[in-house]
């Protein structure tokens, strides 16, 4: 197959390429086939994406395909990535998804073959690109060319993304794909109390998350956890996630960013880490220091990135570790710190322990109801796949709730020229935090507070939004915001039944 720099540009709309990496037993990670081969990855970024796409800590009886995510920047000089309409990617970062596949060999030094088929993008389809890969790796071998080249091919033929709803042809079968105007739009990919007829179980959201509270939830040190790391997403503080596996990882961290939706963390989003991955990006080895929020396998790596953060001013990150526990999911963390049995420390990490900080959540309070159906579905002996709708129903309705006081307050202090019909221009007139705070003591707010009595309860209310105005978040949310109520303004977003449906998230 001739492969030109034209056909390239077109196909770099979706991918920008496919990479089989092989784990070598006598030098590691490495590049076993480029597709397509004339992609100008710079040697840092083929070596960072060998690293990423690899667990550190693997089980040798492990025999199912693993799938997961990282992101890496971008340090590819010769690939300028664009796209020619919404959604346009990102210019900087490059999305990996992975399969990983682990074979029996008994003429190999560790009697088996480890080997990763990665999907490198500018866009953040993850749930999309993974079905692509599950696709193309089912019924043959992970490294085969002609598989490769097939898929080349059709996505070639693709148009390129668009928002709305896509039927897209691939090895056989015909994928339906919906992109919404924004990457944090809520509850994508779950289906409404009645599912519509044209929701087929092909459809695929672009930005749904990869992973499903219902296989993350037994990992959790307790139940009552989901608020506190709402939380600290909510006002974008960092937080660790170390987990038993890259998959479980980047499905936790995919699963806790939506629970904010629709608004966007503004951190750094790194699904998965690797001792040999780069840190600047989150402020560590001479980078800025900003908030992430990390997935980690190493016990060895928490201890660096705790380390590198403890002497800046800088918030100590949350650590989030999910393991096998003995017994079922407690509601709530268990008061002693040093109790054996205890899921809120991490004395049991190899490479020694990890000073054993409490959680504290200091503004919102559980709702017992939601608290008492997540225990029961946990309780039962199989997956129901009830977990996953009914956490992220809840917090998006939380979320809401929470939102609405700032909706009502922007509302008030709209600039005229935003009615005009098709102007195209949509802005608000100089946001007041005290003026914001001040208006939600008159008016309040639904979302329950902690504290024993009303004053605390305003004190806890305050505190919660004076700390979201002032974090990056707030930004994030509103320049999501104004860019689609501009965009919804000048008729931008009609084009696609995804779009067209779609409302401004509040």
């Amino acid at each position: 197959m001739t492969f030109t720099p034209a056909a390239n540009d077109i196909f770099q709309h979706w991918a920008v390429a496919f990479v089989v990496c092989n784990f070598n037993v006598d030098i590691g990670p490495e590049v076993e086939i480029l597709y397509p081969p004339n992609v100008a990855f710079s040697t840092q970024d083929l070596a960072a994406i060998c690293f990423n796409s690899f667990p550190e800590q693997q089980n040798t009886e492990t025999a199912e395909d693993m799938r997961f995510n990282f992101m890496i920047t971008n340090n590819s000089p010769d690939i300028s990535l664009s796209s020619p309409q919404a959604p346009h990617g990102s210019p900087t970062n490059f999305y990996g998804c992975c399969i990983f596949r682990q074979e029996f060999d008994h003429t190999m030094k560790r009697s088996f073959n480890q080997r990763t088929l990665v999907l490198i993008s500018h866009h953040p389809f993850l749930s999309f690109y993974n079905r692509l890969l599950h696709q193309m790796t089912e019924s043959g071998v992970i490294s085969d060319p002609t598989t490769l080249e097939a898929a080349y091919s059709q996505i070639l033929a693709w148009p390129s993304p668009s928002l709305g709803r896509h039927e897209l042809p691939f090895l056989g079968t015909m994928i339906t794909l919906d992109i919404a105007p924004h990457v944090a739009f809520p509850l994508q990919g779950l289906p409404g109390p009645l599912p519509l007829i044209s929701d087929t179980p092909t459809s695929i959201y672009a930005y749904e998350p990869l992973g499903s509270w219902d296989s993350i939830m037994p990992f959790m040190p307790c139940i009552t956890d989901l608020y506190i790391l709402y939380e600290k997403l909510l006002l974008c503080e960092p937080i660790i996630v170390i987990a038993k596996s890259p998959q479980l990882c980047s499905d936790a961290i995919s699963s806790l960013i939506d629970l904010i939706r629709p608004i966007p963390y503004a951190g750094e989003i790194k699904p998965y880490m690797t001792m040999q991955s780069e840190f600047r990006s989150i402020g560590i080895d001479g980078g800025t220091p900003r908030p992430f929020i990390i997935g980690i396998t190493n016990p060895f790596l928490l201890k660096r990135v705790l380390s590198s953060t403890e002497d800046k001013d800088r918030v100590r990150p949350h650590i989030l570790y999910l393991q096998n526990y003995d017994g079922p999911v407690p509601t709530r963390r268990h008061h002693s710190l040093h109790r054996k049995s205890s899921r809120n420390v991490l004395l049991d990490l190899p490479g020694g322990g990890i000073d054993a900080h409490p959680p504290a959540r200091r503004f919102l309070k559980s709702d017992p109801h939601f608290v008492s159906q997540v225990e029961s579905l946990l309780k039962l002996d199989v997956q129901t796949h009830a977990l996953g709708p009914l956490i992220r129903r809840h917090f998006a309705e939380l979320t809401a709730q929470f939102l609405a006081p700032l909706n009502r307050y922007l509302a008030t202090s709209v600039s005229p020229t935003a009615i005009s019909p098709g102007s195209g221009t949509f802005r608000y007139a100089s946001f007041s935090v005290h003026g914001f705070i001040k208006d939600v003591g008159k008016h309040g707010t639904s979302v329950k507070m902690r504290g024993q009595g009303p004053m605390q309860r305003h004190r806890a209310r305050d505190g919660l939004y004076e700390s979201f105005c002032q974090s990056a978040n707030f930004y994030s949310w509103l320049e999501m915001k104004t860019s689609l109520e501009r965009e919804a303004s000048a008729g931008l977003l009609g084009a696609g039944s995804a779009a067209s449906s779609a409302a401004v998230p509040s």
